[in-house]
């Protein structure tokens, strides 16, 4: 079945009925993401190049970066890499950039992240609640055994903006450039604090 408009991709540790699947669902412009919901990740990584030009990455690599746990194993640049990869017009057609209230004018966003543990990773997923971003802080200490919780702030443009997520809450997806940490009372980390 494979032909030359999927053959190029890597489908290493996917049994022969997935491979068939993935391959039935790009060539017919499908999402391919349910064949394979414990690895698309990892193979989204692999093969993101080869996706982009057959235009199969946009939809699918946001589902699986909304929906991925952690990224752990995965370093940062690679994820930015993806994201510079998908075109920026698909992205926001499916993930809109959100503009609230609290942007005066929708032309630069003040924006949090919440981070626990040893080493803080910069990430791409950011709030424009500061409260939320506590919680979040809070929520990894709590869930995930961690401790040293914090929180980081930036002002991005909106061209810096790749899209929002809307999984739990509504996410810019950005990569600053610069970014701080601030200055949180400790007691402040706790779940019971409103989202």
């Amino acid at each position: 079945m494979r032909g030359s408009l999927v053959g190029s991709l890597d489908f290493e540790g996917m049994s022969d009925v997935e491979i068939c699947q993935v391959e039935a669902a790009i060539k017919c412009g499908s999402n391919f993401v349910g064949h394979i919901p414990e690895r698309v990740f990892k193979f989204i990584t692999v093969n993101f190049d080869r996706l982009a030009e057959l235009g199969a990455l946009e939809s699918k690599w946001i589902e699986a970066y909304t929906f991925a746990s952690h990224f752990a194993e995965y370093e940062l640049d690679l994820i930015r890499a993806i994201f510079d990869r998908c075109d920026r017009n698909r992205l926001q057609m499916i993930k809109p950039i959100y503009v609230g209230d609290h942007f005066s004018n929708g032309e630069r966003f003040s924006l949090f992240r919440g981070c626990a543990g040893p080493d803080h990773r910069m990430g791409m997923s950011w709030t424009s609640s500061l409260d939320k971003a506590i919680w979040y802080a809070a929520h990894h200490v709590e869930y995930y055994d961690l401790g040293n919780p914090s929180v980081y702030a930036a002002v991005v443009s909106r061209n810096e903006i790749y899209c929002c997520g809307d999984h739990f809450d509504c996410d810019f997806i950005v990569h600053p450039s610069a970014w701080w940490r601030v200055e949180v009372p400790l007691i402040e980390f706790r779940l019971d604090r409103p989202r």
